[in-house]
Order: C-alpha cells, then sequence, then structure tokens
C-alpha cells in the first residue's frame, strides 16, 4: 500500500512536471498568466524554457531564480501600462526579451546588434521606463559604465 502511494506521488510529479514543460515550450502561456501562476512552479516553468532555448544553442548567465523574479516585475509592469501585446506574448519570448536587454541572451551574436534585430528601437523605447541602465549597459556592448560622482 505504501508502495502504492509513493508511485502514484511520483506520477503525479511527472505529470505536473511534463504539462508545466510543455506549455512552457508550446507558447500557450502568455505573460498575462503568470502572475496567478503558484509560486513553487514558476522556476519550474523558467527552467524549462531555459532549457529549450539551448536546444537552440543560446545559453544565459543568470539563474531562473533572476528570470522568475524578472518575470514578476515586468508582468506588473506591463498591466500597470497596458502593454497588451506584451501580456499576450508567451512568457518564452517574455524571458527572451528580458534577457537580451539583460545582456543574458549569449547566441554568438554580439548583445546590441542582436537586440536591434530582436527589439527594435520601439520595442527598447518601450522598455526603457523599467530596464533604462540595463539598455544603456547594453548599447555600451554589455559592458559596465561607471557614473561619475
Amino acid at each position: 500500500m505504501l508502495f502504492m502511494r509513493q508511485t502514484l506521488s511520483i506520477l503525479c510529479l511527472l505529470l505536473t512536471l511534463v504539462a508545466v514543460n510543455t506549455n512552457a515550450q508550446t507558447g500557450n502561456f502568455n505573460l498575462e498568466d503568470w502572475p496567478q501562476t503558484q509560486t513553487a512552479l514558476k522556476p519550474i516553468y523558467v527552467k524549462a524554457i531555459m532549457e529549450q532555448a539551448g536546444v537552440h544553442q543560446v545559453s544565459f548567465n543568470k539563474t531562473a531564480e533572476f528570470y522568475t523574479a524578472e518575470l514578476d516585475k515586468f508582468a506588473a509592469f506591463a498591466k500597470e501600462k497596458n502593454y497588451r501585446p506584451y501580456l499576450k506574448t508567451s512568457v518564452a519570448q517574455n524571458l527572451a526579451t528580458i534577457a537580451v536587454v539583460n545582456c543574458d541572451w549569449n547566441n554568438g551574436v554580439p548583445h546590441w546588434e542582436f537586440a536591434q534585430k530582436y527589439l527594435g528601437e520601439k520595442q527598447l523605447e518601450l522598455l526603457q521606463p523599467l530596464y533604462g541602465d540595463a539598455i544603456t549597459k547594453l548599447k555600451n556592448n554589455c559592458t559596465q559604465t561607471v557614473n561619475p560622482q
């Protein structure tokens, strides 16, 4: 009986992980859905998205926890500004946007060059209020600028 319960528990967990992984990868999971997601599931979604990007030769230096917090912040920002296109876009694509802005979308293309092609000037302008410092760093080829005091 105990073995059966343990097996059922493991099966339920595996089914949940498969569902999470599938939704994260298929784009059916929009930024609008992110705030209602269980806190414990958010890092699992983020890790699945990051792993899928790795299949396409994209790597990250920042952690899943960083992206979980940034997606929380970005979802609140998009809702506050009523940026419907971001809210209706997949969490995976929004994570990519955050990674590009934060100089963490590593695909072999220079960061600023890729950002201009991927995001364009209009998106960079929309993101400026939330990611102004990150965009400045991005424009400086992802090198830290020193602010004179």
